[in-house]
């Protein structure tokens, strides 16, 4: 068994929202925590109680980046992070790339110079101006990033753009997926097939796309399939203005626990993710295939084909609806190559479990 250590998970965020970097950092710390580590949340703000050893060093301000609403960390206080650090001894801090000057970079450049250092690369730019605006950071941030032992990319994609944008050698460390979890949720029988996505409204899922395909189905292929999309965003009930304009009947529970949402992604004959760009890598497609969906399909960006790219057949452009609404229909009418392929992507799922993901950060923070 590897030594205790006392690690410290550092994000230019809260984590009171539920976005994948956030599901990433905690089923990491949980994971840790699991095996006798003491694990620590340095965060800007937080209004949990439910979790112990959460740190909140500063303020934030919301603004829109790389076609995601974020918030951005205000400056920290140094008298706040160098009371941390006196009071937790700190083995390990692991922060999440690309991270802010005003607090991640400030906890970085005060610790201990012993402290193992480790990057995680989250992201991959929505457009031209994300790119060149993650450019501008690796330029302006090299000291703290060039600090860092360790380099670690969520996937192939997210480690080229990062090698470019940061100047640093990494490797590949996918996000995990509790897969135990998820695999133990078995199936419902409902009586129509169920489509179903999850994540947040925002024009960049391409939650628009999805209605739209949805509606441009054959009235017969619609009226047995059910459309569910769960959670919220900034176009929740604009999404379900359009539906009802449309004359489609889809099923918008909001947010919903860990618990329903992987039952949901169990009964899914088809779990879509009409994402369009600026995706790094696609945890709620790891989540569905270890629910054991019936098929798993997303748009074609980068890091969706990362996860998908064994099934090509499984990816599609959002923005051509027709082409959308074939593949759904496509895999609603061909029950036999939906659980075919799903099957096989059941299985390939397993290369992601948070075990493996774990045993590997383990070895990288005893390695200094």
């Amino acid at each position: 068994m590897s030594k205790k250590l006392t690690i410290g998970l550092l994000l230019d965020d809260s984590l009171d929202r539920s976005d994948g970097v956030q599901q990433a950092v905690l089923a990491i710390g949980e994971k840790l925590r699991s095996r006798g580590h003491d694990v620590h949340y340095i965060v800007t703000d937080t209004e949990r109680t439910d979790m112990e050893n959460i740190h909140a060093v500063g303020g934030y301000l919301s603004l829109q980046f790389n076609g995601n609403s974020v918030r951005t960390p205000k400056p920290a206080s140094r008298s706040r992070i160098d009371s941390l650090l006196e009071t937790v001894q700190f083995d390990v801090l692991h922060v999440q790339m690309p991270f802010s000057p005003f607090m991640s970079a400030k906890v970085l450049n005060r610790a201990p110079e012993h402290v193992v250092r480790v990057g995680t690369f989250h992201i991959l730019p929505y457009n031209t101006m994300a790119k060149y605006g993650t450019k501008a950071i690796g330029v302006a941030m090299r000291r703290s990033i060039q600090s860092i032992d360790h380099h670690f990319a969520v996937s192939r994609p997210a480690k080229e753009f990062m090698d470019s944008s940061f100047s640093v050698q990494g490797r590949v460390l996918p996000n995990p997926v509790d897969y135990a979890f998820f695999h133990g949720f078995k199936k419902q029988k409902k009586n129509k097939k169920q489509i179903v996505f999850v994540g947040r409204f925002e024009d960049r899922k391409g939650v628009k796309e999805l209605i739209d395909a949805y509606a441009n189905l054959p009235i017969n292929v619609r009226n047995n399939a059910e459309l569910t999309m769960i959670s919220k965003g900034p176009l929740h009930q604009e999404m379900k203005q359009k539906a009802q304009d449309l004359g489609v009947a889809i099923h918008f529970p909001g947010f919903v626990t860990e618990d329903e949402k992987a039952q949901a992604l169990a009964n899914a004959d088809i779990a879509v993710f009409p994402s369009i760009s600026g995706e790094s890598f696609g945890i709620v497609l790891t989540e569905a295939m270890s629910a054991g969906a019936g098929i798993t399909v997303g748009g074609n960006n980068p890091g969706y084909a990362s996860v998908l790219h064994e099934w090509p057949e499984t990816l599609f452009d959002p923005q051509n609806v027709d082409d959308f609404s074939k593949i759904l229909r496509h895999y609603l009418e061909n029950d036999d190559e939906r659980n075919r392929i799903g099957a096989l992507q059941h299985q390939a799922v397993k290369q992601y479990d948070i075990e493996l993901v774990v045993d590997e950060l383990e070895k990288v923070y005893q390695a200094k």
